[in-house]
């Protein structure tokens, strides 16, 4: 199927949430299509705003509210579905992307078991506690899954404050222990 790209340097995964601050005519026409047409676009990780970036993957989110900033623009917050293989992608005439997407069904890390570590209730009660110090995430996230260690990482991997490069590395590593061992380091160093 053909959806409109938006490339930003925003970090989202599946199941997440974000706002978005929309401004620009192009950007202003994909939300107006995807409002009418019931359906979403795709929001592309980029680390700068390179109009020649290649656009491979992203993920595939809908509108879930708007509203305006006390400055009248557009603020929308989204929610990630699933992670897109992108191709074809081409300009229309405002300049806004637009490709050929499928879904990528397969998980984004391997677990090797089923069990919840240690290690994952702790990175899950920090968790928490972000949540509860900060209600404009609590605010924004309709749906939450503390129990789940590989949701609880994936929102830390969006929240932690670094580059968005290294957010991508991290994302392509596919075993999920790494993954947690990783976070729990800079967690617990960073306390």
């Amino acid at each position: 199927m053909n959806r409109a790209i938006f490339p930003l340097p925003v970090f989202l995964l599946p199941q997440g949430y974000t706002r978005l601050r929309i401004f620009e005519d192009r950007y202003m026409k994909m939300v107006k299509n995807a409002l009418v047409q019931e359906m979403g676009f795709v929001l592309c990780t980029v680390s700068g705003l390179v109009e020649d970036e290649a656009l491979e993957e992203g993920v595939y989110v809908e509108i879930v509210d708007f509203s305006q900033d006390d400055a009248g623009q557009l603020l929308i917050d989204v929610y990630a579905l699933n992670r897109v293989k992108i191709e074809n992608v081409y300009l229309d005439e405002t300049g806004l992307r637009h490709g050929t997407i499928t879904s990528i069904p397969s998980p984004l890390w391997v677990a090797k078991g089923q069990t919840v570590s240690a290690l994952d209730l702790e990175l899950s009660a920090m968790l928490k506690s972000i949540f509860k110090r900060h209600p404009h995430i609590d605010s924004l996230y309709q749906k939450k899954s503390f129990n789940t260690p590989m949701w609880v990482a994936s929102r830390w991997l969006e929240l932690l404050p670094m580059e968005t490069s290294q957010k991508v590395k991290i994302k392509s590593v596919s075993n999920f222990d790494q993954v947690t061992n990783f976070l729990h380091t800079i967690l617990i160093e960073a306390e």
